[in-house]
Formats: structure tokens, C-alpha cells, sequence
């Protein structure tokens, strides 16, 4: 009786120390994407920023082309 209540508790010390391995894992897993979600999150930032100054960049540029045009129009007009 007393070598089955040995075996057992050395079999709980084993299942104890792989729940404690898996637990170190999923934690590890946790934390890799927590910084792995900082990372992308960072990333639409800077891509929000540039996809706003393109855009800038996009509606000055096609002001000055509406404004060539028109003068363009105009000499064709005079000539």
C-alpha cells in the first residue's frame, strides 16, 4: 500500500512539473505576442501616417494640375 501511495505521488510530481512547463510555454507564447502585437500596431500607425500625407501630397498635386489645365485651356483659347 504504501509503494502505490509513493508511485502516485511521484506521478503527480511529474504531471505537476509538465503543467508547470506548459503553463512557462503558454506564457512565453503570451508575452511574444504581446510584443508582436505592439509591433503591428506601430506599423498601421506609421502606415496611417503615410497613406495621410499621400493623400496630401495626392489632392496639391491635382490642384495645381486642375489650375495648369485651365490656364492650358486658356492659351489654346487666345491662340
Amino acid at each position: 500500500m504504501e509503494k502505490e501511495y509513493l508511485r502516485q505521488i511521484e506521478e503527480f510530481k511529474f504531471k505537476i512539473k509538465e503543467l508547470e512547463e506548459k503553463l512557462q510555454m503558454e506564457v512565453a507564447v503570451k508575452k511574444s505576442e504581446v510584443i508582436m502585437n505592439k509591433n503591428l500596431n506601430e506599423r498601421i500607425e506609421t502606415q496611417q501616417i503615410y497613406i495621410e500625407t499621400l493623400l496630401k501630397i495626392n489632392e496639391n498635386l491635382s490642384e495645381k494640375i486642375g489650375i495648369l489645365n485651365a490656364r492650358l485651356k486658356e492659351l489654346v483659347i487666345k491662340m
